[in-house]
């Protein structure tokens, strides 16, 4: 029994003396992570937590701008500095910018600074008036911790004493909107820090357009002082994105860069009820109807059956060709070659006696391509102008009023010769009104000499010398140069009668009666 009693009483002091060499060993630990050091002896040099996460430091930011005494026109920067080494984690918030302060770029880079690495936000602005701007703070964010800059105030001075400097800069307005494949939208351009006194630059993007769009550059406007924005229409026609090229030109003394723009483009609608573009079930195996394109499709059959020609208010010397032309025109407008039909009765409307009662015809017919208002063809009977047929009639009968009058005269002779100072008898005829025939006569002729050399004469000659041909056209569009990639000018439907008045290659400049122009392809134009 006092056995038992000492082996349990030396059991119970082994089991106090681990105990207590266990409580010293867990102190000693806790004693090294106190002082930063790991239980290996290695230091760590950094502060722990529960986890064994790392504490970040506290934010510090720094404020700085240059130039100190900044000016207009002339660069200014904000300069943002955190204690942070790694850049893509630092998040800038800025204020709201006055307009009267252009922010150019804002970029972002890491710089050694007082033993540590840390991370500069750079802002460069263009101011453009004199004065007083006040700032809000700059937002900061790093992992989760934020911290705000000082307000800024700064006063923009004109130079003295110096000529004024102009630097033009092109930039895009953002942001861009997504357009829809088919659809006319709009983006602007602007140009800043332009010199007023000289001439705006026009016409920079005409040819630059992207081959998967239409580009059209509008007139520019001012949209402050020494900024001039322009409006730029852009139709997507296929892919996703519209890419505009960079582009750079010479311009008043300047060269000028216009940045590179990438415009999403959004599928083009569906038609509703239908956009998977999948035919219903009872329409299966039926052709999906293709879009409009004016280029390669041919136009609707809007011209239907060819308009009643009516022969019995045409005069009967002329309704043999009356019909004959019209039999003509009939063929080619039901074999669907409706602009050449207008050709060729525009073409007898000008040259052929019958040439009047075509007219109601020919509208008629113009009505169902669904052409709007037209000139009506210059009547030329055997290819010669109508003021021509009236000087030669007019010529004509004052011949034979001069030899009937001066007839008479000559057979007064022959009968009777007259006694001298005899009453009642002059020297030209034997009537008492002969003189004064004659008199009126060459007047007449005179002034009218006179009025067609005056009036109609420059007419006449431009007629007679111009290089400008009548034509009609084939539903197509009109291009500002004579290239696919230039700017659409105007659109033109079926049967359109225009001017062509120059050659380019496969090219021809078209002009309507209503100011519309442009350069079409040669195998859109049918002269007559």
């Amino acid at each position: 029994m006092v056995q038992r009693k000492r082996i349990n009483g030396a059991g119970l002091l082994v089991v106090l003396s681990l105990l207590i060499f266990l409580s010293a060993f867990s102190h000693e630990v806790r004693l090294w992570a106190d002082e930063g050091e790991s239980p290996g002896g290695n230091n760590t040099g950094a502060e722990t937590a529960v986890g064994g996460e790392d504490v970040p430091p506290p934010l510090e930011l720094r404020l700085e701008t240059s130039p100190a005494n900044p000016t207009v026109n002339n660069p200014w920067t904000i300069s943002i500095l955190v204690n942070h080494p790694r850049s893509a984690e630092v998040n800038v918030k800025p204020p709201r910018f006055p307009p009267s302060l252009i922010l150019e770029r804002v970029r972002s880079d890491v710089r050694a600074l007082e033993g540590g690495r840390w991370t500069r936000v750079e802002f460069l602005f263009t101011p453009q008036k004199t004065g007083i701007i006040a700032l809000e703070p700059f937002g900061v964010t790093v992992q989760g911790q934020q911290a705000e800059t000082a307000g800024i105030n700064v006063r923009f001075r004109e130079e003295t004493q110096t000529v004024k400097r102009y630097n033009p800069r092109f930039r895009w307005v953002n942001p861009v909107p997504p357009l829809p494949a088919g659809e006319r939208g709009e983006i602007f351009l602007e140009l800043t820090n332009w010199d007023p006194e000289k001439d705006v630059p026009r016409f920079f993007l005409h040819g630059r357009a992207p081959r998967n769009a239409i580009l059209d550059e509008g007139a520019p406007s001012k949209a402050g002082e020494g900024i001039v924005r322009y409006p730029v229409s852009i139709i997507p026609l296929e892919g996703n994105k519209v890419t505009i090229d960079p582009i750079s030109f010479q311009a008043e003394g300047y060269t000028l860069a216009v940045p590179e723009i990438t415009v999403p483009v959004l599928p083009a609608p569906q038609p509703p009820g239908n956009s998977a573009g999948i035919l219903p079930d009872e329409n299966e195996g039926a052709e999906i109807p293709k879009a409009d394109n004016p280029e390669t499709d041919n136009p609707q059959a809007a011209g239907g059956a060819f308009p009643a020609a009516d022969s019995r208010a045409v005069f009967p010397l002329f309704r043999g060709d009356f019909n004959r032309i019209t039999a003509n025109v009939k063929t080619l407008w039901e074999n669907k070659h409706w602009a050449e039909a207008l050709a060729e009765i525009r073409r007898n409307e000008r040259d052929n006696l019958a040439g009047p009662f075509l007219v109601p015809l020919r509208k008629e017919m113009e009505q169902e391509l669904g052409l709007g208002f037209t000139d009506d063809e210059r009547w030329q009977p055997l290819k010669i102008s109508l003021v021509s047929w009236v000087v030669l009639v007019f010529l004509i009968i004052s011949v034979f009023l001069i030899l009937f009058v001066f007839r008479r005269r000559l057979g007064n002779r022959r009968n009777k010769v007259p006694v001298n100072n005899a009453p009642g008898k002059n020297v030209t005829s034997a009537r008492r009104s002969g003189f004064k025939t004659i008199i009126v006569l060459v007047i007449s002729i005179g002034l009218a000499v006179i009025f067609l050399e005056e009036g109609l004469g420059n007419f006449l000659v431009g007629r007679l010398s111009t290089s400008r041909d009548t034509a009609v056209l084939e539903k197509t569009q009109a291009y500002r140069i004579p290239d696919i990639k230039g700017a659409v000018n105007a659109r033109f439907d079926e049967g359109q009668p225009v001017t062509i008045s120059d050659f380019h290659l496969d090219w021809c400049y078209a002009e309507t009666a209503d100011g519309r122009s442009g350069w079409v392809k040669r195998e859109a134009v049918i002269t007559y």
